[in-house]
């Protein structure tokens, strides 16, 4: 049985591995998706003339344009490659949020009926970024402060 250190070092390196698992493959099925077969699908005539449903509206308002799913697509399944790696997984987990978080809002103002998940995939994300937040402190830096860092590693003082 495991004592309680090696226990929560367990966790603390399983839960952040199956979330970026988890968005990963989630983010392939859906961009493939929408690279193959077209998950919004083209309008009939009688959706595209129907007004007032959330989902009916907002579905025949993304399969309109190929070119838009795509680049969607696209988006999803780059930020999916990115989280199956350790090294980039960090920069997926950048490139998943504003996709993620566009999806859930999408989801609750349209009531798309995949709340849930969308909220849970969000989650997740915020999660993967909150974990590697010393990473991106170093991003948003002002340089004369990470020169001082660099210095101070170096072993020289100011």
């Amino acid at each position: 049985m495991l004592n309680g250190n090696r226990w929560k070092r367990s966790l603390q390196q399983a839960v952040p591995t199956t979330f970026r698992l988890f968005l990963a493959f989630t983010f392939l099925v859906y961009g493939g998706a929408k690279l193959t077969f077209g998950q919004f699908g083209i309008p009939s005539e009688e959706i595209a003339a129907a007004n007032g449903e959330g989902f009916t509206l907002a579905w025949t308002f993304f399969g309109y344009s190929r070119l838009y799913e795509i680049v969607i697509g696209l988006g999803e399944v780059l930020a999916a490659i990115l989280l199956l790696f350790p090294r980039t997984a960090t920069l997926g987990a950048i490139c998943f949020l504003p996709i993620a978080t566009n999806v859930m809002i999408i989801n609750y103002v349209f009531d798309i009926g995949v709340q849930d998940l969308s909220t849970l995939l969000t989650a997740m994300c915020l999660y993967l970024l909150w974990i590697d937040r010393k990473k991106l402190y170093f991003i948003f830096m002002p340089s004369d402060r990470l020169e001082q860092i660099r210095q101070a590693e170096r072993g020289y003082t100011t």
